[in-house]
């Protein structure tokens, strides 16, 4: 199979599961209880798995975007990839030290967990977490806008990404924690699955 259309199938599945990660199981979630209580619920745990997955396939998927438009992108669009593939990696890197080690201290060692969380200021492990959320926030944003100005890909997919980056927090703000993630995630997700489609149906690179 074309390596377009491999890398179209990866990034639109990444979004598929972008979607029911945020709009299933993170309402699922009891945000009322401890935090090693909910770490070391079932729910959380298909939650980490299923995110891991998803940020899985968008790392995989992400150098056939990169790829399609190369021919246009410039030294600002591979700045973009390079910084979103390091992104990618980054929260998978996360989301698999939570889904093995995280969610097992919870199960195992509860108290253990509640003190790193109450930890005064800014811990390691929430900076570790501010550093992983704001290199694949801002690589997204910077290759989806690449995107924009390379003019390869049509429009809608990028715009939602770019979109869906800035509707998260705005809706979390105006709803609620579950479901401003819901709604701004499905912004986010759909543009991954525009992008997905057109890698899928036009496999035969940019014209």
């Amino acid at each position: 199979m074309n390596s377009f259309k491999l890398s179209g199938i990866a990034i639109a599945a990444g979004g598929v599961f972008l979607i029911i990660v945020n709009a299933v199981f993170t309402p699922m979630l009891a945000l009322d209880v401890p935090f090693p209580e909910m770490m070391a619920s079932k729910t959380f745990l298909w939650r980490l798995s299923l995110a891991a997955l998803t940020v899985f396939l968008l790392m995989i998927g992400s150098p056939g975007l990169y790829a399609y438009q190369s021919g246009r992108a410039g030294l600002f669009g591979k700045i973009a990839f390079g910084l979103t593939f390091l992104g990618c990696a980054l929260v998978f890197a996360h989301e698999w030290a939570q889904v093995f080690f995280m969610h097992s201290m919870a199960v195992v060692a509860p108290d253990a967990l509640q003190a790193m969380d109450d930890v005064e200021g800014m811990s390691i492990f929430n900076i570790e977490g501010l550093i992983v959320l704001t290199t694949f926030t801002l690589g997204w944003i910077a290759f989806a806008a690449s995107m924009l100005i390379a003019k390869v890909f049509a429009r809608p997919g990028p715009a939602l990404v770019i979109a869906g980056f800035f509707a998260i927090p705005l809706l979390t703000a105006v709803t609620s924690v579950k479901w401003g993630g819901a709604l701004g995630n499905a912004v986010l997700g759909s543009g991954f699955i525009l992008l997905g489609r057109e890698l899928f149906k036009n496999p035969a690179g940019a014209k």
